[in-house]
Formats: C-alpha cells, structure tokens, sequence
C-alpha cells in the first residue's frame, strides 16, 4: 500500500538558484540512475556513520550533509572487481535492471566513496588493466580491486520533480566492525568527512531525503536476517509516498 509521507513538496535546502534552473525545464528532469552507501564503524546499536558536507558551490542540494555517492558511469560496467552480489541483493537489484547493471549500481558507490573521501573499499589483487577512468585507474595503480563483499542494499529514493536534477538513488550499507577506523579525508565533493554518531547527526543540517533514510537505516540494522525487499520512496501528484520494492511497481 502506498503510504504519504508529506503533503507537499515545500523544502528549505532548495535555493533561489535550484529553483531559477527548475523553472527553466518545461518538464520534470528525467531520474538519473545513482548510488550512496552509508559505511557504519562500531556497535550496531549505536554505530558512527560516515558523511561529509557538500561543497556550497555545487547547485543541487549545496552545504548539506550527506552520505559518500552519485552517479552511475559507464565505466563502472566495466570495472575490475572481486566479490559478488549476495542472492538477496541480486534479487532486489535485478529487478530493475540487468545483471551487469546492478554490479555496475553497487561499484559506482565504492568509486564515489574514494571520489569524496579517499576510503578504498577493495581487497589487494593484480589488476592488469582497468577502463579508462582516472578513479578506477587509481584502484589498479594501488593494487586494489573493489569489493563488492557485505555490501547490501536497503533504500531506494527518486528525487521528486520540483527539482531541476533528479536521481534514482540507491542506498547501501556496509559494516566496517570495529577495527582502527581507515583513513578518510576530504575533497572537492564533500568537506568536514568524518564519522558521526546518530546523535551528532541530530546537530547536522541534512535534507530531507538522508534524514528519511537514516531512519530507514536504523529499521534495517534491526534485523538479523534483513527481507527481500527494500523501502522505496518517490513522489507523485504533490505528495511524497513510500513502498516497498520489488514488490512495487518501479
């Protein structure tokens, strides 16, 4: 059953600029497939999360906190990995998309992590040779292939259509247990990288999107054994609803 998750799609991130670029479309901006993990580090009860704030000269969504992430590219189609998706992730991931597409949803979150944080996610292997892409070509330079092992999805969201970017989100989470926390820094992307607790996350400017998921998050680590599908959130007819997915139509 579709549940309404707000009433209308007033939100106070959205800049004069974003709103200017809105009302230059004639129509809503078709959704472009995307990818964010949220990597956990410690007790599962009360883990530290890792997130950055967006830089103030990006045009969508600028000097918010978020989780590491964006866009699909071609290029991770093609990239070296080791792993593989668990049956549960295939299950969910392939039902919207082939199976080449779905590894390429779950590598484009690991790229995007070292992108804006320099955090490998990736077991040391011999790669002879890798696409033509400066941040894959940084995995094969370090001896690195990346990992798809204990990632796993739990979210989905499609940016509503008052925005004038749109993106078909995918939300994953990986477990970092409770080792020394890795290296992490900061870069054009994302600034102030850290790892928040649930509680400092409270004191974050975040949009609406990453609160709903960080509370989807909170349900998910709840489970032992997590269901075959996911939650998944869009927008229709001025109201934000809520599924489950694959259950739901797309």
């Amino acid at each position: 059953m579709k549940k309404p998750l707000l009433d209308n799609f007033g939100e106070r991130h959205l800049t004069q600029g974003e709103k200017d670029q809105r009302a230059q479309l004639s129509r809503a901006a078709r959704p472009r497939i995307a990818a964010t993990i949220v990597l956990t580090h410690g007790p599962r009860d009360n883990p530290r999360i890792l997130m950055g704030k967006r830089s103030a000269r990006h045009d969508f969504m600028p000097s918010v906190y978020v989780f590491p992430g964006g866009r699909v590219d071609r290029a991770d189609s093609y990239a070296a990995y080791t792993g593989k998706l668990t049956s549960r992730n295939a299950h969910i991931l392939e039902a919207a998309f082939t199976p080449r597409k779905a590894r390429a949803v779950v590598l484009a979150a690991i790229r995007e992590t070292y992108e804006e944080t320099s955090l490998f996610l990736a077991q040391a292997a011999d790669v002879q040779k890798n696409v033509n892409h400066p941040s894959w070509d940084a995995f094969r330079a370090a001896g690195l292939k990346a990992d798809l092992t204990n990632i796993d999805v739990f979210g989905r969201a499609i940016t509503p259509p008052h925005r004038h970017k749109r993106f078909d989100a995918w939300f994953f989470h990986k477990d970092m247990g409770e080792a020394p926390l890795p290296v992490i820094k900061d870069s054009a992307e994302l600034l102030d990288v850290g790892w928040f607790t649930f509680e400092q996350i409270k004191e974050l400017d975040l949009q609406r999107a990453t609160k709903m998921m960080l509370n989807v998050l909170q349900d998910y680590l709840k489970y032992d054994r997590p269901p075959r599908d996911i939650f998944y959130s869009y927008a229709r007819n001025g109201k934000y609803l809520s599924e489950t997915f694959p259950n739901a139509l797309p």
